[in-house]
């Protein structure tokens, strides 16, 4: 690597740093800007990752229906800090980095100089302040970074044409982001089957069948490097068949609505691709215009196998988005996930302002940087949610009540899990310590069984009364989610009489 080139690195990596950290100091409720996460999904897998911190497994121990690999991230964030959100903030930031760098490598493919620094605050800003960003922590943020390496590598690899020199490392890169993501949440693999089948398509049709073959095993490492240690994890701690009943097999049919034909579920994700457009203009219009460049782009090349290059990214979109909306239900965050599509979208900027080479672009990259902070603020938002103070919240205090009886336990029913576990510092001794998304009769009947036993000394409840076996002792009204309020209810187990 040159001189100028290692400069240009390091200048990218320290800008890409500044930007995650500051975005997401005003984006995520997970930073220390805010009081706590408010977000449900993001304190269920918070207290499962604090519980692996005591012993406790994912899907066997506390159940939730995400991947594994989530699940060791947030364990990692309660290794550093079970308290607070901090570790998640901090976790966060390292994934936004990662992306924002990739996006910087894929930029550098149509630009040069300085100029490509200009896209890792626009990346930054589209992410984190589109509407299906939400309040930080979700699953798909931390599979942004891999879909954004599958992208790199991919037009990394289709920009050099007949050239071959480090296909190697990029189809191994683009298996192992794959791994990433399925370890995580596998309906956003469309993507990588997309991209993939059209990739090795193009190799086939260039070079021959047996480097096809060759490309594939190199995509195979590259996926079994990641899945193989998740893998080995869950074997070593006994929850590889909980993991793969859980995960999969519950997903696919307790999860995924009433079925449909495939003209049914292509017609369920165009809906959601007319709805999620509207709410997330940025995202849409950024990828949109970075699918078709990347396919205008690639044809103009004229080379063999071109028209199967130029298939590859609209390709891995459309199944994405066909993946990611397979099913009826869908969350606004769903959406995220197409954000790795937009550093695409400024391509054709970069590619323009090409032939500027004289300029110097760092002080607009710098001007751009200082706007990340302005820009998240007017548009996230979760933003308002700063204003909450911590010994305001409900969780606060039932957790000082709580905090009376030494070793008390809790059932959290107020939904998925609002953060009265992390604010009493307790861990739950319940498998179903959530009252989850996944509709099934067993958890119905567990949580049943759990409060007509009396199995832990308190309860916390929004929307039930949890029986004879408990009174009520306190009731607050608090924040759920974004700006919405909710009313609580403590209730304490009562004594029998000997």
């Amino acid at each position: 690597m040159k001189r100028e080139e290692r400069r240009l690195l390091s200048a990218a990596s320290a800008l890409a740093l500044l930007c995650a950290l500051l975005a997401l100091f005003v984006a995520s409720t997970s930073s220390p800007r805010y009081a706590t996460n408010f977000w449900t999904d993001t304190n269920l897998y918070f207290t499962i990752g604090r519980g692996m911190r005591e012993g406790l497994m994912p899907y066997r121990d506390l159940f939730d229906h995400k991947g594994p690999l989530l699940f060791l991230i947030y364990g990692l964030a309660a290794c550093i800090s079970d308290t607070s959100f901090l570790g998640v903030y901090l976790l966060e930031a390292v994934s936004l980095f990662c992306m924002l760098l990739a996006a910087w490598r894929l930029i550098s493919l149509f630009g040069e100089g300085e100029l490509t620094l200009c896209a890792i605050p626009l990346t930054a800003m589209v992410t984190v302040a589109c509407t299906a960003f939400n309040q930080g922590g979700c699953a798909e943020e931390f599979c942004l970074p891999a879909l954004t390496i599958a992208v790199t590598a991919a037009m990394g690899r289709f920009m050099r044409g007949g050239q071959r020199e480090g296909s190697a490392l990029r189809l191994a890169a683009f298996g192992a982001a794959m791994a990433w993501v399925f370890a995580i949440k596998y309906t956003d693999c469309g993507l990588f089957f997309g991209v993939g089948l059209f990739w090795l398509l193009e190799e086939w049709r260039v070079s021959g069948f047996g480097r096809a073959v060759v490309s594939g095993l190199w995509m195979l490492a590259g996926f079994a490097a990641v899945l193989l240690p998740v893998c080995a994890f869950l074997l070593a701690n006994g929850i590889l068949g909980d993991c793969i009943e859980v995960y999969f097999v519950q997903n696919l049919f307790s999860y995924s609505g009433e079925p449909m034909t495939l003209a049914g579920h292509v017609l369920n994700a165009l809906a959601y691709l007319r709805t999620q457009s509207a709410i997330n203009p940025a995202v849409a219009i950024l990828a949109a215009i970075g699918c078709a460049f990347a396919a205008l782009r690639l044809l103009a090349r004229r080379e063999k196998g071109c028209v199967l290059a130029a298939l590859a990214i609209p390709a891995g979109a459309g199944l994405l988005l066909l993946t990611c909306y397979w099913g009826e239900m869908a969350h606004p965050y769903y959406a995220l996930v197409f954000a790795a599509l937009a550093p695409l979208g400024l391509c054709p900027l970069a590619w323009a302002l090409g032939r500027l080479r004289g300029l110097r672009w760092r002080v607009p990259a710098l001007v751009l940087t200082a706007a990340v902070v302005p820009v998240s603020l007017s548009l996230c938002a979760a933003a308002p949610l700063a204003q909450v103070r911590r010994e305001d919240m409900p969780q606060t205090e039932f957790a000082a009540i709580m905090a009376q009886e030494p070793g008390a336990t809790l059932l959290d029913l107020s939904s998925l899990d609002q953060g009265f576990y992390l604010a009493a510092g307790i861990t739950p001794v319940c498998r179903y310590f959530a009252d989850n998304n996944l509709e099934t009769q067993e958890k119905r009947e567990a949580i049943d069984g759990y409060l007509a036993q009396g199995l832990t000394d308190y309860v916390v409840t929004s929307w039930r009364d949890p029986g004879a076996r408990y009174e009520l002792i306190a009731e607050r009204d608090g924040v759920f989610d974004l700006n919405a309020d909710r009313h609580y209810r403590l209730y304490r187990r009562i004594e029998e009489e000997p």
